[in-house]
């Protein structure tokens, strides 16, 4: 998302998880008002439902959409000028577990992975935002990975448009594949064009494109590591370069990978380790597609499940989903602090704001 200098501040939606299946605390969707200067204070508590677990802020900044992990439903709200969410509807996503949005590059589409069922399904945006019926679902091939609880099937939990907008790429957790997808912006129709197959027990969870979209970095989940491979913007193919891994080579407990984030300018990326409770951080070759050598911040917090680098592209922030916090740190220092506490929280979105004082 880009702002224009300098930047005046800017509004922060936290989604949390809320149900006692999750053991959560969190009471909704948490609206910032956040400072230049970097200070967030609190303006509104959003009852959304239960799990509003992802948000996504719409290219227009004038609408706030939500997935409910867990369930099966996704909702639209309205951002109004003073920041505050007013509910616009919910509607079904004919899948379980909705994980992950995007809009369409023409923004007349909400694209949803709905986790649970393997499919993902592409939902109407009315002329107001709010959400129609679900117009067509694309069920991704139901191979099954190695792992006895996180592989029964596919499992997409993420997707994301390359730079071009012409290709919808897919990290399938489940069947340890990143699928290409190419979508009608007319139709809302959907077609598997091309599958990248990961090493078993790997887990594709999420992904960045560099600004040329000829580079991507996969975070896979289940081994610890990052992928890093080249793209064909022509044809839509992933080509595997190498693997790295994310945690220590000599920590020994359990940890899974989690968010990713890749500054605007390309040359630092960030992933959040669960486990391990860190957030690595690699310098970027970009010619050459080469991440350098590691370096660990501790993310002090347990569960750093989200990371996100705000509209100053800056500071890069991280949701501790068991210990209640959100953590900031400075992308070029090891400058970590806390910012806020909030329960649960398990993703963070971004929208202008034009008035807010430092």
């Amino acid at each position: 998302m880009e702002i224009s200098r300098p930047v005046p501040g800017f509004r922060a939606f936290v989604g949390c998880r809320t149900t006692i299946e999750r053991g959560a605390r969190g009471r909704g969707i948490e609206v910032f008002d956040v400072s230049v200067s970097g200070r967030w204070q609190h303006r509104q508590t959003m009852a959304a439902g239960h799990n509003p677990s992802f948000l996504l802020v719409s290219p227009d900044q004038r609408l706030l959409y939500c997935a409910h992990g867990d369930g099966s439903t996704a909702s639209s709200f309205r951002i109004g000028t003073d920041g505050l969410l007013q509910h616009l509807n919910t509607t079904a996503t004919h899948g379980r577990n909705p994980v992950h949005l995007v809009v369409s590059p023409g923004g007349q589409w909400l694209l949803v992975a709905n986790y649970a069922t393997g499919d993902v399904v592409s939902i109407p945006i009315g002329f107001d935002g709010a959400l129609g019926a679900v117009a067509h679902q694309l069920r991704l091939p139901n191979r099954a990975g190695p792992h006895p609880t996180q592989q029964k099937g596919a499992h997409p939990h993420q997707l994301v448009f390359d730079p071009s907008g012409h290709w919808l790429m897919v990290p399938d957790k489940g069947g340890d594949a990143i699928h290409t997808v190419q979508f009608n912006e007319l139709t809302g129709s959907m077609e598997l064009v091309d599958s990248l197959a990961t090493a078993p027990m790997t887990g594709p969870r999420h992904m960045v494109f560099s600004a040329d979209g000829q580079r991507a970095w996969i975070v896979l989940e289940l081994s610890s590591q990052v992928l890093c491979s080249t793209f064909d913007p022509r044809r839509g193919r992933l080509a595997a370069l190498d693997c790295l891994s994310t945690v220590p080579e000599d920590f020994e407990g359990e940890n899974t990978g989690a968010g990713i984030a890749l500054l605007a300018r390309g040359d630092l990326l960030f992933i959040s380790n669960r486990g391990h409770g860190s957030v690595v951080r690699f310098a970027v070759d970009q010619e050459q597609c080469v991440l350098g050598t590691p370096n660990w911040v501790p993310a002090q917090g347990r569960v750093p499940r989200f990371i996100v680098l705000d509209p100053s592209d800056q500071t890069l922030l991280i949701a501790n989903e068991d210990d209640d916090s959100i953590m900031r740190l400075k992308t070029g220092v090891h400058d970590l602090t806390e910012v806020v506490r909030s329960g649960s929280p398990v993703c963070i979105a971004f929208a202008r704001r034009q008035e807010i004082e430092a």
